[in-house]
């Protein structure tokens, strides 16, 4: 089902692109890709934070929770669509096809591109603006994959549906 593999999908970029980002003076985190500046994001503020997500005993996704979980899904595809895009220019830019980042003897060879593409599509400035994604649609990360992981209960279908009809207008069939 189409829903299913969206979810995996943001799901997965969830948990590949967890790491830590180093602040400058002025509160913003850059990515450099050979010195020149690819990304800038203000750094969220850390003490600001949401209430710890405990889920409900009866598992049922509200419409409120499944609104919020729309809304931030949508937030992230749009994030990675925006990276991978950056990423896709950058490589361009040197004559590398994306092909090639998954060849181990040209990455051995070319550690510098495969490191900056990943800093690009993944770095400090994506998990920033991921976490002030989840802070902006007033959820948490573990809500967020707790609504992901029970859109597929039966209890839930009429939210899954209402899900994959809001997902598909914006993501795609």
């Amino acid at each position: 089902m189409k829903l299913n593999t969206i979810i995996l999908t943001i799901i997965m970029m969830l948990m590949f692109s967890c790491s830590t980002q180093p602040e400058t003076q002025n509160g913003t985190v850059q990515d450099t890709v050979n010195n020149q500046t690819v990304d800038t994001a203000v750094v969220a503020d850390t003490t600001e934070t949401l209430p710890e997500f405990i889920p409900p005993e009866d598992n049922l996704i509200t419409e409120e929770m499944a609104d919020r979980y729309i809304a931030c899904a949508i937030d992230i595809h749009n994030l990675i669509k925006n990276r991978a895009e950056q990423g896709k220019q950058y490589l361009d830019s040197l004559g590398v096809d994306i092909e090639q980042l998954s060849d181990t003897s040209f990455i051995a060879n070319n550690k510098d591109i495969y490191e900056n593409y990943n800093q690009i599509t993944s770095g400090p400035a994506f998990t920033n603006a991921e976490q002030e994604i989840y802070i902006d649609n007033k959820i948490s990360e573990d809500e967020f994959i707790w609504i992901a992981s029970h859109l597929s209960d039966p209890e839930n279908q009429e939210i899954q549906k209402k899900v994959a009809e809001a997902l598909s207008e914006i993501i795609g069939p």
